[in-house]
């Protein structure tokens, strides 16, 4: 049997495969080795398998947020061997997870847009040339987290018409100081903003909501425009996936073109790996 997995901060979406096609297909939470311990990480693929799919695992590809560098990349192989004891495992970044979904062999622009955003130029079998996405406080535009923290702070400056403000305080659930603690205390403050951004897509119509979408995607074509590259932009990610209009009317502005938009690579990367394997 073989399992991917594409793991960003937020979630992880698993398949288990082989040449007869995909046996089990699911989420878990996010297993980003940056942010967790050797324990939590490895805790939650005892919640996810029994003991028997875990054995029977031959081949691994886990593809994940934060698995970018060499040394990230050799802890999470020793993290997995520890649950995937009969696995040849290879560990490589949710980046070369979208570009290997979308492109397949061939070269391309690819963008991650969810909780954090990353973007990026495939030759076809190697990530070329990357933009540094910076994380949700820096950079990351275009994702979840940044389109959530454009919408609070105008919320919070009272940029907003009383019945929209009113109405996205009522769907949000918390009060203005409630809202700073969650940004500025808790552990997951890009989760939370980006849960902002399912509010702003229901509101998305109204005038003063679609010029922040505006603006943010606009950002977004800014950094896919510092590629010398011109081809079709490919979109992973629930971002991309659901403000994919709003996105392909930002990118046009700039001369750039939208390509393929998946909301998760997963059966994609299962149809590449049963191809190249």
């Amino acid at each position: 049997m073989w399992l991917v997995a594409d793991s960003g901060s937020t979630k992880t979406e698993w398949a288990l495969f082989d040449n007869d096609g995909v046996h089990k297909q699911f989420l878990s939470l996010g297993l980003n080795p940056l942010f967790l311990s050797k324990k939590e990480f490895n805790t939650e693929i005892l919640k996810s398998f029994s003991s028997n799919e875990r054995l029977d695992v031959t081949k691994l590809w886990f593809y994940g947020a934060g698995c970018g560098s060499e040394k990230v990349k050799a802890k999470t192989k020793l993290w997995l061997k520890e649950s995937f004891k009969n696995a040849i495992i290879d560990v490589n970044s949710d980046m070369l997870a979208a570009a290997r979904a979308t492109c397949g062999t061939s070269k391309g622009l690819v963008a991650i847009l969810g909780t954090g955003s990353n973007s990026c130029f495939f030759d076809g079998n190697l990530i070329k040339e990357q933009v540094k996405p910076l994380g949700f406080i820096l950079g990351d535009e275009g994702s979840g987290a940044a389109l959530g923290k454009a919408l609070l702070k105008n919320l919070l400056r009272n940029q907003f018409n009383a019945s929209l403000s009113a109405s996205i305080y009522k769907e949000i659930g918390l009060n203005y100081d409630e809202i700073i603690t969650k940004v500025y205390r808790s552990e997951w403050p890009s989760r939370f903003l980006a849960t902002c951004a399912k509010i702003l897509h229901g509101h998305r119509l109204e005038k003063e909501i679609a010029e922040i979408i505006e603006v943010e995607f606009g950002r977004f074509a800014n950094v896919i425009k510092m590629y010398d590259a011109q081809l079709p932009v490919h979109i992973i990610g629930s971002v991309g996936y659901y403000f994919e209009e709003e996105i392909r009317s930002a990118l046009s502005k700039n001369d750039l073109q939208l390509g393929i938009v998946l909301k998760s690579p997963v059966s994609d990367l299962v149809d590449y790996h049963l191809q190249n394997n």
